[in-house]
């Protein structure tokens, strides 16, 4: 057996295991068999005797220091199939995007400094900076605190993560092919109008309207044969345009975690996941996330495209998204007071900034993401977070 140091930290609404690059092996080609020994992603019984997996959390990230001025550490993500046996490291997790700078800070890869330390981070799957704002006390990073996201239980020490010129980061191109809108034909369906965009990931958007549903729906769509169809052949046809498989039919297999795939509609009102009664003037635009099921919430890389997307004139998701105070007119007194603190009662996680923001009503409440682009390129993208340390200790894999 190996004994290897590990944390294992909720960032956002997801949860990973964490490991210091020097204590893996130097082979980096023995990592993905490590991580799925880890999670206990087998066929077998064996993999009872690992830490288990549960959709869509089932993640690693690695963390060492950076070589160079531009970032103080790099942050390397591995998506782990459960179901197909592979670890995917073509994108990055949003989400876990949170727990990196509160890692570094209590593993001393970062000065700690009250009350808050900046932490900038180089995402080696997207080859992109996120600067993350962590509150500091007595030298580690802060858990406790009032901050509130959607799909997350309790509130938290506010994380804000800034996503730096995301645009770009698998294609090289915010919009690969070079259209704002495409239209892929579905057998059985038609022409559907999508968007593609490369921003922070890979999305995929399309309306919800074009494929029959309300934009309201929730795990209904599980259980949907026709609707899983559907969206499988259009995440196989973005997944074939992205480069991340040869032919569309590979996506099911080959590429489960990305594209992501946003359905977006017009402001409207619903119930949550929870039970929360979601009305339509929170938001500036419906959507929901679908990869092999129905997100819980909505990605954070998803958010940080679709909210680009709602920004920029001739997608699919500018075509709903609120207009006139799109970007909200009380978005300014909301996020000055969310700065700490839950934003309301409710679960709406909003980021400090005024002017900018796009709030998302999605399957678990909404979340403004704080949006600046520059005609067609997006500068930056600025989200609250949360994170904590859920165990630290040494994990026992068999030798690989």
């Amino acid at each position: 057996m190996r004994k290897i140091p590990c944390t294992y930290i909720r960032g956002g609404t997801s949860r990973a295991l964490f490991f210091k690059e020097e204590d893996l092996p130097e082979d980096k080609s023995l990592w993905p068999e490590l991580f799925i020994k880890a999670l206990g992603v087998r066929r077998t019984a064996a993999g009872l005797s690992a830490m288990g997996v549960d959709f869509p959390t089932h993640k690693v990230a690695v963390i060492s220091p950076h070589q160079g001025p531009e970032a103080d550490v790099d942050y390397n993500f591995f998506q782990v199939d459960s179901e197909n046996y592979y670890v995917d490291n073509r994108g990055n997790c949003g989400n876990m995007s949170s727990a990196v700078g509160p890692f570094a800070i209590d593993e001393g890869m970062v000065e700690a400094r009250e009350p808050e330390t900046v932490v900038r981070i180089y995402n080696t799957n997207t080859r992109r900076i996120i600067t993350s704002r962590v509150q500091v006390k007595d030298g580690k990073s802060c858990t406790n605190g009032d901050a509130v996201i959607c799909g997350a239980p309790g509130s938290g020490s506010p994380v804000w993560l800034s996503f730096e010129r995301p645009g770009g980061g698998l294609t090289g191109k915010l919009f690969p092919t070079g259209n704002k809108i495409d239209l892929f034909h579905i057998p059985g369906h038609g022409d559907l109008p999508v968007t593609l965009i490369d921003c922070a990931n890979p999305v995929v958007l399309f309306k919800a309207a074009d494929v029959g549903l309300t934009g309201t729906e929730l795990t209904s769509l599980n259980t949907r044969k026709d609707f899983i169809e559907l969206v499988g052949r259009v995440r196989g046809m973005a997944a074939q345009v992205f480069g991340l498989v040869d032919r569309w039919e590979d996506a099911a297999t080959k590429s489960t975690y990305m594209p992501f795939v946003g359905i977006v509609s017009p402001p409207q009102s619903y119930e949550d996941m929870d039970g929360n009664q979601i009305e339509a003037e929170e938001m500036d635009i419906c959507c929901r996330s679908f990869i092999t099921r129905l997100h819980r919430a909505y990605p954070i890389a998803a958010s940080m495209a679709t909210a680009a997307a709602a920004r920029i004139p001739g997608t699919v998701a500018y075509e709903v998204v609120r207009k006139g105070n799109a970007f909200r007119a009380d978005s300014g007194e909301a996020c000055g007071k969310a700065q700490g603190a839950a934003a309301d009662d409710r679960n709406v996680s909003r980021p400090i900034g005024a002017g900018n923001g796009v709030v998302l009503g999605h399957a678990g409440g909404c979340t403004e993401v704080q949006m600046e682009v520059d005609g067609d390129e997006v500068i930056r993208g600025t989200v609250l977070r949360t994170a904590n340390t859920i165990m630290r200790g040494t994990l026992w894999v068999d030798e690989v």
